[in-house]
Formats: C-alpha cells, sequence, structure tokens
C-alpha cells in the first residue's frame, strides 16, 4: 500500500511540474479527453543504429502488441544481405525506417573540422543513396550521440521532416512533444546506460495520456547482456504494457512529423 501510494504521488507530483513548466505555451496543449484516433496521447519508440540481428527477433511481439517503431539506421554499408532482408520484413510490418548517418560520426566535432559540403555528401548523400538503391526511402532522421546546432538542422531540415536529438537534462517533459509537424524531437534514452527507472518513464506515458501529447523514447538493443546500451526484455514489456494500458497509440516519427 505504501509503494502504490509512493507511486500515485510521484505521478501527481511529476504531471503538476509539466503543467507549471508548460504555463508559458499552453496553445500546444491538448486538453485529455473527447479525442479521436488521431488526436490520442501516444508513444513512439525509436531504435538507433544498425542492429538488424537483435531487433528483428522482437517483430511478433511488437505485432501483438500493436506496436509501430521508428528504426534509425546508420552505417547501412556493413549490413550483408541476411541483415537487408530483415530490415525490409521489419519495414513490411508498418515500422518506419529512418537515417541515422553513413558513419555515425559526431555531426558538431565534423563541422568544426571539415567543410560542411563535405559533411553532407559522406554523411548524408552517401548513405541515403545506398539506402535508396534497395527500396528504403527515409523522411526522417536523428542525430549520432544526439548533438546538432542551429546551423545544422537549418540545413538537414531541407531534406528531412524531423531531427530528432538528444533529451541529455533531467526535464522527462523535454521528450513530450505535439501530435504533428514537428520539426526537432528530443528522444528520451532508456537504455540501462540513463538509469532511469520505470517509474518515471511510467510517469512520462501518463503525461502524455494527460495532455495528449506523444512520448519519444529512445532504444538500441533489447535484452544483451554484453552490452550497456540494451534495455531487458521485462522492462520493455511493461512499458508497452503500460501505454496500452493508459490508451496510448504508437507512432512512428514519420506520422507525427507533418
Amino acid at each position: 500500500m505504501n509503494s502504490i501510494f509512493k507511486r500515485i504521488t510521484y505521478l501527481t507530483l511529476l504531471f503538476l511540474l509539466f503543467l507549471i513548466n508548460q504555463s508559458c505555451n499552453k496553445n500546444d496543449i491538448i486538453p485529455g479527453g473527447n479525442t479521436t484516433e488521431n488526436t490520442r496521447g501516444g508513444i513512439a519508440l525509436t531504435f538507433d543504429d544498425n542492429y538488424i540481428d537483435n531487433w528483428y527477433p522482437y517483430i511478433d511481439l511488437f505485432d501483438s502488441l500493436g506496436v509501430k517503431a521508428t528504426f534509425y539506421i546508420s552505417n547501412y554499408n556493413k549490413l550483408n544481405a541476411a541483415q537487408k532482408n530483415k530490415l525490409q520484413k521489419i519495414k513490411d510490418h508498418g515500422h518506419e525506417i529512418a537515417f541515422h548517418s553513413t558513419n555515425h560520426v559526431n555531426f558538431l566535432k565534423c563541422v568544426d573540422s571539415t567543410n560542411v559540403d563535405r559533411l553532407m555528401k559522406e554523411e548524408i548523400t552517401h548513405g541515403l543513396h545506398l539506402l535508396n538503391k534497395d527500396g528504403f526511402y527515409p523522411t526522417t532522421f536523428a542525430y549520432p550521440y544526439g548533438k546538432h546546432n542551429d546551423i545544422l538542422d537549418k540545413l538537414l531540415l531541407k531534406h528531412f521532416k524531423s531531427l530528432r536529438a538528444l533529451n541529455g537534462t533531467q526535464d522527462l517533459s523535454r521528450s513530450l512533444v505535439s501530435l504533428k509537424n514537428n520539426k526537432l524531437l528530443f528522444g528520451l534514452g532508456i537504455d540501462e546506460t540513463s538509469n532511469r527507472n520505470l517509474s518515471k518513464i511510467e510517469g512520462l506515458l501518463y503525461l502524455a495520456q494527460q495532455t495528449n501529447r506523444c512520448a519519444v523514447l529512445l532504444v538500441h538493443n533489447i535484452e544483451r547482456q554484453d552490452m550497456k546500451m540494451q534495455i531487458p526484455l521485462w522492462k520493455l514489456k511493461e512499458i508497452l504494457l503500460r501505454a496500452k494500458s493508459l490508451n496510448l497509440k504508437f507512432y512512428t516519427i514519420s506520422e507525427i512529423s507533418k
């Protein structure tokens, strides 16, 4: 009973803090209730890099829970034929294949030390060409390491509908976005390296439900004991089931970027 009371108190406080933080931008918040399918609060589950062999076995799980996720792919040139085939099947199940650069470099460091045109050619144009050649046409982009600046944002938004950076703050509500027309999103890392416990993530989902907004979450691997950049399967299931219990909709990034 004490544990339940603490959780309710935490969620209430988090919700109040969110409303205070957003008070200067009230028009952005859609009040809860009387929602339609296209205005229902939701969750955008995103995966980074090229861990195709790790993600693929969980596609049936996603199907069973009605999950549609976004997979930001980097280093596509390193995938073998079997992995490319799995990626196509992931796409066939309704998931979004997005872009995460050609070689997964820190864009801020590169733009400081090399020509921007060269960066675009090597990290954007080249990788997109390889993906396009195999029938993948990404329309959204995630910065490697989550590093960005205004100059890069303006440049890349000429090529993509939206850009995803990283929420490196303690303000979880920064990863709540509207349900359309997003240009810059801040994904909340929920790998074990983030040290974010389940109750905090559930609190963010509760806010998404109460405000009819979308929580953007970031994962690298599922259930890998050899890596810290992973989320245990039990924890991922709890998050997805909590989203279902709150009647949240699963959005791809492209769906909330138009």
